[in-house]
């Protein structure tokens, strides 16, 4: 998307396919805003009338071919005082519609009386809305026309080239983000582990950074029983990705790790047929970490970053894992496998003691679709956030409410890791009971990464469907977590100067 800004005497109105934006303020009087005579006329109109006030979902299109600006698209955006960046997101979700009905390609946006990094979020709201994901369809069933280019209006006192680099920069992380979708929303047939192995390298080549890709005989070599145990049902092989990003004045090293199971299928532990298209998910975390790892290589953080992705299937074949196995892990521990469906863990388990052991990071995060019980407690508007260190969690939960990637901490107390005891091994890939799902899933994971500080992010919620947020149709995976991470990642090479 090409952005640029100019002030508002520079603006001589557009040809042919384009609008001018403006949005609107719960109370404020239209005559005010730069659409020209007939459109602000016509906006009073319907202002008095209660058709058009401002709260927030509201979008008004009026043509207006005489004036220098073709069409203007009023949009709401409420409560002055509550308006954040998430409101902003909104409201370019509610815009891309008639955007793109009416044909849109280039969008005049006037921030003029919009607070500072309205535009930002407007922008990366609007590239994320127009998201499509059509690569086994013919044509465009969708119809309409995407926004290739903004110009920003911004105001007198605003440096015109800082607005557009800061505007242009907000786009290309909601790109990263359409690109983990991408590659969610792909079929499990041909986003294969070896595929999802394939693409990390070639965003690797692309950005300069290195990748090891593993494949089942030297994970064996390593130890690595719990994520081999896990893909032996399938006749795909598994693959354990490792890519790295590194700066030369970093102070700091970052390992991301990401769930790929690329089809979950549960293993001998079966799922219910109901819902099972949607266990090709079960890899969100994966391309959320591959995904904030590229964008982040765009935006050059002053840290070291090693991502690990363990991409596997979790099928039902004749050599399959079962209910009551006992698997050595990477790190020495023993893991009795009592639920072959609880494999997000095990899988996670070998990967992070892998790279933990290898890269010495000084901090760890992990993304996963690892629980429905998540699902149960937060629903479908928050992830949950678990972790032996409270300032990390505290800070991956202040990146998510910039973001909009909420996160909510669950308790991580020595309790909750007395469940995953083994009976007949060190540990148990479940708990006895129903309870506290996700606080076990972590208490298990929690055993595979030392004393290195680590924060677990459940994001089973919140990876697909998720509904009534105008810039995520929910028949699409969100990309959760990709802007989360990349701004965590920024505040902590800052941090680290």
């Amino acid at each position: 998307m090409k952005i640029e800004a100019i002030h508002a005497e520079a603006y001589r109105g557009g040809k042919g396919d384009t609008c001018l934006v403006t949005p609107f303020f719960e109370g404020d009087d239209p005559a005010g805003l730069r659409a020209g005579k007939a459109a602000a006329a016509a906006l009073c109109a319907l202002s008095a009338r209660g058709v058009f006030t401002g709260k927030t979902g509201q979008c008004q299109c009026l043509p207006t071919p005489r004036d220098r600006t073709q069409a203007v698209l009023a949009v709401g955006v409420g409560s002055r005082a509550k308006l954040s960046a998430e409101g902003a997101r909104r409201a370019a979700g509610t815009a891309a519609g008639p955007l793109s009905r009416h044909r849109v390609r280039h969008v005049f946006l006037d921030v003029t009386r919009m607070p500072d990094r309205f535009a930002e979020a407007f922008v990366e709201g609007l590239v994320l809305a127009q998201y499509r994901f059509e690569v086994y369809r013919k044509g465009d069933p969708e119809g309409g026309a995407a926004v290739e280019a903004v110009t920003l209006i911004v105001p007198d006192g605003v440096n015109p080239d800082r607005a557009a680099r800061d505007t242009h920069r907000a786009a290309l992380i909601a790109m990263g983000v359409n690109g983990a979708r991408q590659l969610a929303d792909t079929a499990s047939n041909d986003l294969t582990p070896s595929a999802l192995a394939e693409f990390a390298r070639g965003v690797a080549r692309e950005s300069g950074m290195s990748c090891t890709v593993l494949g089942p005989r030297e994970m064996a070599e390593l130890g690595m029983n719990a994520l081999l145990g896990v893909a032996k049902g399938a006749a795909e092989e598994p693959r354990l990705v490792v890519m790295e990003y590194r700066h030369a004045r970093a102070k700091k090293t970052i390992l991301l790790a990401g769930k790929g199971v690329c089809f979950d299928a549960g293993g001998i532990s079966i799922k219910p047929a109901q819902g099972m298209h949607e266990m090709k998910y079960d890899m969100c975390g994966a391309a959320a970490v591959l995904c904030a790892m590229m964008t982040l290589a765009h935006l050059g953080p002053r840290v070291n970053l090693v991502a690990v992705v363990p991409a596997v299937e979790n099928k039902t074949g004749a050599r399959a894992q079962t209910p009551g196995d006992i698997v050595r892990a990477y790190n020495g521990k023993t893991i009795e496998v009592r639920n072959t469906d609880a494999e997000g863990r095990l899988i996670l388990a070998d990967a992070l003691a892998y790279a933990v052991e290898k890269h010495a990071p000084d901090v760890v995060v992990d993304l996963a679709t690892l629980t429905g019980a998540c699902v149960v407690a937060l629903g479908h508007y928050a992830a949950g956030v678990l972790g032996n260190d409270d300032g990390l969690v505290a800070s991956l939960v202040g990146a998510g409410e910039e973001t909009g990637d909420r996160l909510w901490p669950l308790p991580l107390w020595d309790e909750y890791c007395d469940l995953i005891k083994g009976d007949h091994a060190d540990l148990c890939n479940i708990s006895p009971g129903r309870d506290a799902g996700t606080i076990t899933g972590a208490a298990f994971i929690k055993e595979f990464v030392g004393g290195t500080p680590w924060a677990h992010i459940d994001i089973a919620g919140v990876a697909y469907g998720v509904k009534h947020i105008p810039h995520l149709n929910p028949k699409h995976a969100t990309g959760f977590g990709v802007r989360l991470l990349t701004r965590w990642v920024m505040d902590q090479a800052k941090a680290a100067k």
